[in-house]
């Protein structure tokens, strides 16, 4: 045996006892043992027979009903010769740069005003933003 060959097999040695000790201290550190616990069995698709169900019918509750229909398309106006959203907006925000160098105007938009697919008026009502 070469001199190799048994510094190989002493570090196989160390690192398997080494394996060992760490695996017992984990296991060591749990309080509570592991409990072996059993999956729920399911009924096979089929085994059951059909059954019939019964329902009550109410009439007020199968019309249309409200909400609002997809896509939604914002609304424009004509200001001057432009045309531009139909929106409002709070009070200017002025945010600053965290170094304090820059500091911007930000308009926070408060109402948007949009149609859905049925024409119908939809207006989303934003609340004003807090000052970072």
């Amino acid at each position: 045996m070469t001199l190799a060959q048994e510094r190989a097999g002493i570090r196989a040695g160390v690192a398997a006892a080494r394996a060992n000790t760490l695996r017992r201290d984990l296991n060591s550190l749990e309080t509570q043992r592991r409990q072996i616990q059993v999956l729920n069995t399911l009924e096979r698709r089929g085994a059951r027979p059909a059954t019939k169900g019964r329902g009550l019918w109410n009439p007020a509750a199968a019309g249309v009903g409200g909400g609002v229909a997809s896509p939604l398309t914002e609304q424009t106006k004509v200001v001057g010769a432009d045309t531009v959203p139909d929106r409002d907006y709070w009070p200017d925000l002025v945010l600053t740069s965290s170094d304090g160098i820059f500091t911007y105007e930000v308009p926070p938009v408060k109402t948007l005003k949009l149609k859905d697919a049925n024409e119908a008026d939809v207006i989303v009502n934003l609340a004003q933003p807090v000052a970072p």
